[in-house]
């Protein structure tokens, strides 16, 4: 299921500077250009983190944005960002990201099978630089359809 929802479709690079707000709009550009988000989900990102902190920085310079379904899901879907260059989590030097992928559940279960596919690459450290080693949209996109296919 992971590999149907991180498509090339979802997924882009970028080598510039970002400040953590423009980095999650643009790992979230794809979800709402195709309506599986609505703007406020991506406000509702920003309210979570400036009200519980960088609760989604998972470690390894990863971060996982997401909020509740209600607050603007209109299908489960998942969005992956690539900065070449870091990303300061709320502007804090001590959650420096260069992955952000967004999570968006239409429910509360539907994402659980791509988020425990997810997971297992994620405790990988291999598989985590073998992933922060990839340069292409198609390249990221066969890393999860490979991963997946084990």
């Amino acid at each position: 299921m992971l590999s149907k929802l991180i498509t090339e479709e979802f997924i882009q690079i970028i080598d510039e500077e970002l400040s953590w707000e423009d980095a999650i709009k643009l790992a979230c550009k794809p979800l709402l250009k195709n309506k599986m988000i609505e703007e406020r989900y991506v406000d509702a990102m920003f309210d979570m983190a400036k009200k519980h902190g960088p609760f989604f920085d998972i470690g390894k310079q990863i971060a996982i944005p997401h909020a509740r379904s209600e607050m603007g899901v209109n299908k489960t879907s998942m969005s992956l960002l690539r900065c070449l260059k870091p990303v300061y989590l709320l502007d804090d030097k001590d959650h420096p990201i260069d992955i952000f992928i967004i999570i968006a559940s239409a429910d509360n279960n539907s994402h659980l099978t791509a988020l425990a596919s997810l997971s297992e690459i994620l405790i990988s450290d291999d598989l985590v630089n073998e992933l922060k080693g990839l340069r292409t949209v198609s390249d990221i996109a066969n890393f999860f359809r490979k991963e997946e296919e084990k």
